[in-house]
């Protein structure tokens, strides 16, 4: 089945511009929006906490990845993600819903997207929304094993001093490719999420169609990628220097704040650019908002 065609001008995946203005800003669906799409972060600190525990050294690792980020010892992380699962599930279906609502949602109609109306929509995609997001989980893990391991491995046989500047190199372009593998993962994760809240499809086929749509639209795909993973990235590190310097309160006070501004924007976003790159209308008979 081909893409629908697409209208004279509908060549650009959209603009911020016109997502902010049909946006709910503040919104605490937009927050969980957010958080959900948080998967590629978790796998990447899982799985470099996977290496600090096979290396056995948390510092070496750190030092060898050149993140200089601190890396919990297996034992907090599983607290963590015991902790984190139920605040998954919720965003889960709440992002799940504003995604829905979204498709829907024009500027010209001033209908917001609010917590309640996305808990409601979202109630037949919760379970598809966390596979997505468990999927991209394994994914990135997957990945950061593949490309980080080989550097952890080779700086505990022969130690970060004897490596020198060619360490730094090795761990300069292993983090590049890294960083770039999350950047596509988080593009993936928003498309085929946009696909799920579409159409009637299983988690693996949302995810195929993420995929080939983003292969049929490459360049496009890949600044959205990029904008994506930049802004996820600055809401991040201003969340974590507000731990730093006043405390963990604070820092999740940031996020949370940061997050209710920019996330019922960015699902915006990525609800006009999935036509936009060729992605079908919604099934027939869908609820309407």
């Amino acid at each position: 089945m081909s893409p629908t065609p697409q209208p004279s001008g509908s060549h650009q995946p959209g603009s911020l511009a016109e997502a902010i203005r049909g946006a709910a800003i503040p919104s605490l669906a937009g927050v969980a929006y957010e958080l959900s799409g948080l998967a590629w972060v978790l796998g990447g600190a899982a799985a470099l906490t996977g290496l600090a525990a096979l290396a056995g050294d948390a510092e070496l690792v750190s030092n060898a990845v050149g993140s200089g980020l601190p890396i919990p010892g297996p034992a907090g992380a599983a607290a963590l993600f015991l902790v984190a699962l139920p605040l998954l599930l919720v965003c889960a279906r709440v992002g799940g819903g504003a995604a829905r609502l979204s498709i829907h949602n024009q500027p010209d109609r001033a209908q917001r997207t609010t917590l309640p109306k996305a808990w409601t929509e979202g109630k037949t995609l919760q379970t598809s929304a966390a596979g997505i997001w468990f999927q991209i989980f394994g994914m990135m893990a997957c990945g950061t094993f593949v490309l980080l391991g080989p550097l952890v491995l080779l700086t505990v046989l022969v130690g970060a001093e004897a490596l020198g500047p060619f360490g730094v190199i090795l761990s300069g372009v292993a983090l590049v490719l890294t960083l770039a593998y999350a950047a596509e993962l988080g593009a993936l994760h928003q498309l085929a999420l946009a696909s799920l809240v579409r159409h009637d499809r299983g988690v693996g086929s949302a995810v195929l169609h993420g995929w080939r749509l983003m292969r049929g639209r490459p360049g496009h795909v890949r600044r959205l990628a990029a904008l994506e993973f930049i802004l996820r990235t600055l809401i991040l590190a201003a969340a974590g220097l507000a731990s730093y310097l006043a405390g963990p309160t604070w820092g999740l006070a940031q996020l949370v704040v940061l997050a209710s501004l920019m996330g019922s924007a960015r699902c915006r976003a990525w609800s006009m650019a999935y036509p936009r790159l060729g992605g079908l209308s919604a099934t027939a008979g869908q609820r309407q908002g």
